[in-house]
């Protein structure tokens, strides 16, 4: 797990928590929960958009009918992107919210079959959604867990009981595996505080559940790939908690990163949004208390806030273009530079390379530097501009993604056109800048003209995805 950055995107007098996230048509969205107290009647739950990644966002949607509006949740069928909840009052009432551009969102619906259960996380797969409710609550006693199933998101059907008793099975978090397999961790809040990891094959009728040997609450699950992992409020003492994130080897979770957090019991409930368009990457939503608000009069650890965590799971070069030609620094303006020619010997072409896994491995150069073809040794800190030029083959592709990482001013061309230019950030980041491109069938060109920014910059990320 490689962490790229930590926000806090929340900062005021309330009590923020319990999150969700997903991409949806382009666009990032975070929901939780807003209210005056961990549990108080004012809880209403807040959807907040971003169109620039998570950078900015605006808040497009406010939830609450009677009372306390809890445990926000995002997911997505594909053509409508949901948000649910449950309000807590003398009874529990499951609800949910749908939109189909983001910012027009249906009433706060009461979903109907679920019987004072909650649906803490659905789930849609292959036609069909799903969800592992929770249920039958007595405190320190037991609980239930059953499976429900639904045609549209809102109307629910319970089907059968997973799993009930004095563990006191509660929230569970579902993922689904490419050839079907449910995948879920189970929380359990008796003495030991330690999840179940369940799986099922289809028609989910039949689990497998393995206890793990951590105490864990508000735990999350995601797939990457078929790599489990999984998060949550991680004890290291009855009275110390923080964020961890594990991942599962041979069915036992192993510590890969402690996220600021803690040290009261009331963070976590993360949400996971998969980026659609990087397998490897997530960003993962929650809440903590470690920051101090920046109003001196508000009480810390009883006004917790949000957080987003942008991470890559997997070193993964397979989309990074990593074979290039490089010219020698030319002592021209980026203004003054025009698309040039591989085969001229005056440019002083070279062969380089992106570094791969490999040299992560060797070299102990930073993860989130795989990709990165570095031209340090020939720009030499002198100022100009430098030419990258390579070849990509599409195959059939009507339009591609091109994919841009760069640490100084540059200019792109896509074949013979001329179709970006920009400011760079120093260091560069991959896939800062996304251009759609037209490519043709077969063999196209992609050359990438560099300002040294006075010999500071030192090189490009690029990938590209064509569009079959």
């Amino acid at each position: 797990m490689f962490v790229k950055s930590i926000r806090r995107i929340t900062d005021d007098a309330y009590h923020n928590a319990f999150t969700g996230a997903c991409f949806f048509k382009g666009s990032l969205y975070v929901a939780y929960r807003q209210g005056a107290a961990h549990a108080d009647p004012t809880g209403k739950i807040i959807v907040l958009r971003s169109d620039d990644d998570g950078k900015h966002f605006e808040i497009v949607a406010a939830f609450r009918k009677k009372c306390d509006a809890r445990d926000a949740y995002l997911y997505t069928d594909g053509k409508r992107l949901f948000v649910v909840g449950f309000e807590a009052g003398d009874e529990i009432s499951a609800f949910a919210a749908h939109t189909e551009n983001g910012r027009n969102w249906s009433q706060w619906t009461e979903m109907t079959g679920t019987d004072n259960f909650i649906l803490w996380r659905p789930q849609f797969y292959n036609g069909r959604y799903f969800c592992a409710a929770y249920g039958e609550f007595k405190s320190e006693t037991s609980s239930t867990v059953a499976w429900f199933e639904s045609d549209d998101g809102i109307n629910w059907e319970k089907k059968y009981v997973i799993h009930k008793g004095k563990d006191i099975p509660t929230e569970c978090y579902l993922d689904f595996k490419k050839d079907g397999t449910a995948v879920m961790i189970m929380r359990c809040d008796d003495k030991s505080r330690r999840p179940y990891l369940c799986t099922s094959k289809p028609p989910y009728r039949k689990w497998e559940m393995k206890r793990l040997d951590i105490p864990l609450e508000g735990p999350a699950l995601w797939l990457i790939e078929d790599d489990i992992w999984i998060s949550g409020r991680w004890f290291l003492h009855p009275d110390i908690a923080h964020l961890a994130v594990f991942k599962i080897i041979k069915n036992k979770p192993e510590l890969r990163i402690v996220l600021p957090s803690g040290p009261g019991f009331d963070i976590s409930y993360m949400g996971v949004a998969k980026d659609p368009e990087n397998p490897a990457r997530c960003i993962l939503s929650y809440y903590s208390g470690h920051t101090a608000p920046d109003d001196p009069d508000i009480d810390q650890f009883s006004h917790p806030d949000i957080y987003l965590v942008d991470a890559l799971f997997k070193l993964d070069t397979r989309d990074f273009i990593m074979d290039w030609m490089v010219s020698d620094v030319q002592n021209i303006s980026l203004k003054q530079a025009s698309l040039p020619d591989i085969n001229d010997k005056d440019l002083k072409w070279k062969k380089i390379r992106g570094y791969t896994e490999d040299d992560f491995k060797k070299m102990y150069i930073p993860a989130l530097a795989i990709g990165f073809v570095d031209a340090k040794k020939i720009i030499k800190h002198r100022a100009g501009v430098i030419f990258f030029s390579t070849t990509a083959d599409l195959g059939p592709a009507d339009s591609a993604k091109l994919y841009l990482g760069y640490d100084g001013p540059v200019v792109v061309w896509f074949n013979e056109k001329k179709v970006f230019s920009g400011h760079g950030t120093n260091p560069a980041i991959a896939d800062q800048t996304k251009v759609i491109v037209k490519p043709q069938h077969g063999t196209n060109t992609i050359t990438i003209a560099l300002d040294t920014n006075n010999g500071r910059a030192q090189g490009i990320f690029c990938r590209i995805k064509p569009e079959l």
